[in-house]
């Protein structure tokens, strides 16, 4: 069996669970997806979410906003260009994906990259139009990945109030792996 590059790897399986996901809905609160790839001493962890979980507050149940929104329809692209712009600086806060994951330490993996990223999602309705996603994701080396017998998402159920579940998938080495994780079960065993 010839090996998949790590970066191809992810790409297939991040797509094809997304692309699931929103033909079920076009969006949906209170789940994250996660990709894990691990090759060799690399493994790189990808973490999406609903732009929202950013914020304390839900700036779509404020009448204001909605009112500016559709008053004043000619600046609507502009608020958009605003609001992709503020969601990517409380992203680019996160500065680690340890922010949402926790790693065995006796693993010894250091973050070598860390890339954000926020897009619009894609809906035909309106009421989802202006929602975006969140993606963090790392590059890291372990020195010792044999010693990486877990990877615990209770950081990221702590940071995210409403966040009820985590749809994780990925590729060990040649052994695929697809769990969804809870509050109560945040754990993922490698």
């Amino acid at each position: 069996m010839r090996c998949i590059p790590m970066t191809l790897a992810i790409t297939l399986i991040s797509s094809f669970a997304l692309a699931e996901q929103r033909h079920a809905s076009s969006h949906v609160h209170g789940l994250n997806h996660a990709t894990v790839a691990l090759e060799g001493n690399s493994l790189q962890i990808s973490y999406e979410f609903p732009a929202e979980q950013l914020s304390e507050y839900d700036e779509h149940k404020h009448g204001e906003h909605k009112h500016s929104e559709h008053k004043h329809g000619e600046h609507k692209h502009d608020e958009q260009g605003d609001k992709n712009h503020a969601l990517s600086e409380k992203l680019e806060a996160i500065d680690s994906v340890f922010a949402m994951v926790r790693l065995p330490k006796n693993a010894q993996c250091k973050e070598t990259k860390v890339t954000h990223s926020v897009t619009q999602v894609a809906s035909n309705d309106k009421e989802h139009a202006s929602h975006y996603d969140a993606l963090i994701e790392s590059t890291l080396e372990c020195s010792a990945p044999n010693n990486l017998t877990n990877i615990s998402f209770e950081p990221a159920f702590e940071r995210f109030d409403d966040l009820e579940k985590i749809e994780v998938e990925g590729l060990l080495g040649t052994r695929a792996l697809s769990e969804t994780l809870t509050v109560t079960s945040s754990s993922l065993a490698l």
